[in-house]
């Protein structure tokens, strides 16, 4: 068994994240260790013959398409993890490393690669399991949610690092709470889950507070005469004489 603390270190350096040479791509990028692999789909027809989509589902694919056609491609990394559990260079899934470092920069809303560099150390660590065994599939998608946030310098890259981890963390203590089988193991992995979970609701809205410049947003609802404005939760009201009631 790999000694965990040495897996682990070190991990990234300068001279790591400048790939020298540029990486093979799989077909289709392994699994999780402890998750799902996606279906080969060029061989559904030959080893599981399916029926195709009816028509809902059709325009359902058309107008998934058209969605995600418009949408830009999610940063990604790529390594290599020696059987000792030392990882290789970080680097790009294509052959221009230079546009690469260009994408990693705009990821996390800096310029220069030292931040970039330390976020990716903390990122990398979340997703390794107690042998050092990196999960590139989980660390592409925390890189995917901290792309998305389209961060403007390093304080928001460093909330959406946050809210990558935290949104992690609060999922594995809630599937924890499934395989325990003693009530205060449930609690205590259900309560610190209920945490992280309210951790990331401000973390949200402190990002977006961020984004916007620290203004408070202002709803200006214009009443015409006759009318009546109600501030606070409405609900339509049931039965005979029924209104809107005011909570």
């Amino acid at each position: 068994m790999t000694d965990p603390e040495n897996a682990r270190t070190p991990l990234l350096s300068y001279a790591a994240i400048l790939p020298g040479e540029s990486l093979s791509v799989p077909a289709f990028p392994p699994g999780s260790a402890r998750g799902v692999r996606l279906m080969d789909t060029r061989r559904i027809d030959q080893r599981h013959p399916l029926p195709p989509p009816d028509a809902g589902e059709i325009a359902a694919i058309i107008t998934a398409r058209s969605r995600v056609s418009v949408r830009a491609p999610r940063f990604t990394v790529q390594t290599r993890q020696g059987k000792d559990g030392r990882l290789g260079p970080i680097g790009p899934q294509h052959s221009d490393a230079q546009g690469w470092i260009s994408r990693l920069e705009d990821a996390f809303g800096t310029s220069g690669i030292a931040f970039p560099t330390a976020q990716l150390n903390h990122l990398i660590r979340a997703c390794q399991d107690g042998e050092g065994k990196l999960d590139t599939v989980k660390l592409n998608a925390m890189l995917a949610v901290i792309d998305s946030t389209r961060p403007e310098n390093e304080l928001q890259a460093m909330l959406a690092v946050q809210m990558a981890l935290t949104h992690s963390m609060a999922l594995d203590l809630l599937r924890r709470t499934q395989w325990v089988d003693q009530i205060p193991q449930v609690d205590s992995a259900g309560s610190l889950a209920i945490k992280l979970l309210r951790t990331f609701t401000m973390q949200v809205e402190a990002l977006a507070k961020l984004q916007r410049g620290g203004e408070q947003v202002v709803k200006v609802v214009h009443v015409h005469a006759g009318g009546q404005a109600i501030v606070g939760t409405v609900q339509a009201g049931t039965g005979v004489g029924g209104g809107a009631n005011e909570n």
